[in-house]
This record gives structure tokens, C-alpha cells and sequence, in this order.
């Protein structure tokens, strides 16, 4: 099958001579449609900007995280699937049994794995399974755009993330990074009754769409302004990195009221794996949420707030591309000329 494959550091191409992702009982065989290019995650794994702790697989591996397809075929054991579903949650993890090829995700690829882990757990095989217990659903609903649909996993990881950094109606926040994953944490964080939250960035797009999207109540640009003259003294009950970057949390600290926290979600880079814990600001707490934790557990939520409208996917991304065009998507990421791109199969 074709995939999007990292040959070595800064060379991605398109491959067709991937395995196709051999099925056990328990799953199901899913013919990818879409799968979002990750702004953070997958520009660190092309720059070799991960380490092998965050989950970093040698090169050359194939790409992608965020896929949606639909199921094709269905092992003997599944129950919770069938055949025509939409689904997100896909797995590559077949993708590699060829031996030719690395697989963190592998989902940027025209087919994937899905698992019943219902039917698994119902079977007694892998109740204890801790992983299981983070899944959650991942059926779309019949009629849902598969290319839009592109964007449901980061928003899902975002508003998990809100509730996991327990951020409500008494909370003021400043978040720092109104890319995709940014602007969708401060739309949930307003549609959650936020107090007040606060966008800093230096794209002027990212920014406007902070105002017309997420509806922030200010937005400061760091190219532009003097960031502490504008806040003038101002703390907040949260800071948010949503680019990935420990001197946005040393820089963070200093604007947290007593007992705040510093709210980790940018993928920190591989060399930039170390935070000196004693410049923190005393009564300060640290989030570290650089991958998400029971995101799929946000999606009915997510689909509801699709449904009344109150969240466009549309919002979330600004193109859609071929696969073939990969490296152009790529491009448009990394000179901040997109809030997302869509690869389609």
C-alpha cells in the first residue's frame, strides 16, 4: 500500500510498497480516507526532534497520528464494529511487519488496524490493561465529512486537556501559541465559561482568529509588543504552552498567581528536555501533558458541539492536500502559512 515515509532526517516521500496491516480476531481492517499533518509531533519526528522516550522509532518510519477511514473488514471476534463505520482511533501497527519500515503510528497510510477492545475486555483478555481504559469511543456518524473529520483527534486532545488541567469559570488563563491546538483549547476553555483568557503569538492571522474563534478576551503579539508592559503586573491562575518550548515555561512562571500551573502541551523538542526546576516561581505547579491522556473520552462531546454548531471544524484547518503533495503541507506548516493541513487518500 502507498504511505508517507520519514527516510532519514528532513526527507519524507511517498512509498507504495508498505505492508498491508494483517488483522487478528479482535480487529477490524480500515481504509483510511484522511489523516491531519500534526503541526508539533510529526515536524519533530521529520526533524529528528524527538527522543526515544517520547516514543522516537529509528528511520525510516512511517508517518502519522490523526487518521479517519472507514472499516472494510472485521475479524471473526469482533462484536463492537462492523463493516461501513467511520471511525477514528486507527492504529499503523501493522504497517511494519514487512521489516522494511519503522512504525510509530503509521496512520498516514491507506489502510490501518482498529481494535475491539470491548469485546477483548468481555473475553477476559486484557481487562487490566491500562491502556484500554484510555480509549474510549470512536465511531462518526454516518453522514460525517471525513476530510474535516481530519481535525477530531486534536480537538479532542484539547478538551481533554482543558479538563485535565482542571481549567473552569474561576480560572483567568494565558496561553501562549494560537496554532491549531491553541486556538481549539481556548475555544473549548470559552465554551466551558472560562473566566478570561488571554492569547500570545506573533502570526497576526493566528491572532485574529484567536478573536473571531475562540473569542479570547485579549491578544498580545510578542513581535510587537512589549509583553510585560502590556500585561503590566498581571497573574494568572494557569499559563498555557501550547508551542512546546521550556522557556515559555520559564517565561510562564513569572506570570502565575500563588499556586498556579504551568500548563505543559507543546511537544518539547529532543534537546530541549530539561526544566530547571528552581527558576519556577515559588507555589507553582507543573503540568506536563505533552501527549494526551483519555482523549477519545472528549469525543461525543466534541461531535456534540460539531452538531450545534458551536464548534467548525473548518476553523481548525486551511487546506486539504493530496498525499502526494506531503511535502508541500509540510512547507505551509513550517512557514506558519496554515492552521492545519489535511492529507487525503
Amino acid at each position: 500500500m502507498r504511505g508517507v515515509v520519514v527516510e532519514r532526517k528532513g526527507v519524507v516521500t511517498v512509498k507504495d510498497d508498505l505492508p498491508m496491516p494483517k488483522i487478528g480476531a479482535y480487529d477490524a481492517l480500515v481504509k483510511i480516507v484522511s489523516s491531519g499533518l500534526c503541526n508539533g509531533t510529526d515536524t519533530r519526528i521529520i526533524d529528528g526532534d524527538m527522543a526515544e522516550v517520547q516514543g522516537m522509532q529509528p528511520y525510516p518510519l512511517v508517518l502519522g497520528h490523526e487518521a479517519v477511514g472507514i472499516i472494510e473488514a472485521v475479524g471473526a471476534k469482533v462484536r463492537n464494529l462492523a463493516v461501513g463505520e467511520k471511525h477514528i482511533r486507527i492504529s499503523g501497527n501493522g504497517v511494519a511487519e514487512g521489516g522494511k519500515y519503522y512504525s510509530m503510528h503509521g496512520q498516514m497510510a491507506e489502510y490501518g488496524v482498529l481494535t475491539d477492545t470491548l469485546a477483548m475486555q468481555a473475553d477476559g483478555i486484557g481487562a487490566a490493561n491500562p491502556r484500554f481504559a484510555d480509549l474510549g469511543p470512536s465511531r462518526l456518524p454516518d453522514d460525517f465529512d471525513l476530510v474535516s473529520a481530519g481535525v477530531l483527534l486534536p480537538l479532542c486532545e484539547c478538551l481533554s486537556a482543558v479538563r485535565n488541567f482542571d481549567i473552569n469559570e474561576t480560572t483567568d488563563v494565558l496561553v501562549y501559541g494560537a496554532g491549531p491546538m491553541g486556538l481549539a483549547m481556548m475555544r473549548f476553555m470559552r465554551l466551558l465559561g472560562v473566566k478570561s483568557v488571554t492569547a500570545v503569538d506573533s502570526v497576526p492571522a493566528r491572532l485574529k482568529a484567536a478573536t473571531d474563534v475562540a473569542r479570547v478576551d485579549e491578544t498580545l503579539n510578542y513581535l510587537q509588543q512589549d509583553i510585560d508592559k502590556a500585561l503590566d503586573g498581571r497573574r494568572f491562575d494557569r499559563v498555557v504552552d501550547a508551542v512546546g518550548a521550556s522557556s515559555v515555561l520559564m517565561e510562564g512562571t513569572r506570570r502565575l498567581n500563588p499556586f498556579g500551573m504551568l500548563c505543559a502541551l507543546g511537544v518539547l523538542k529532543r534537546q530541549d528536555s530539561s526544566v530547571n526546576l528552581s527558576h519556577l516561581t515559588n507555589n507553582t505547579r507543573l503540568q506536563m501533558l505533552n501527549f494526551p491522556y483519555q482523549e477519545y473520552h472528549a469525543l461525543q462531546e466534541v461531535l456534540a458541539y460539531v452538531k450545534t454548531g458551536a464548534i467548525n471544524l473548518k476553523d481548525y484547518y486551511s487546506h486539504a492536500l493530496p498525499l502526494d503533495d506531503v511535502n508541500d503541507a509540510i512547507e505551509l506548516v513550517r512557514n506558519k502559512q496554515t492552521i492545519k493541513v489535511i492529507l487525503t487518500l
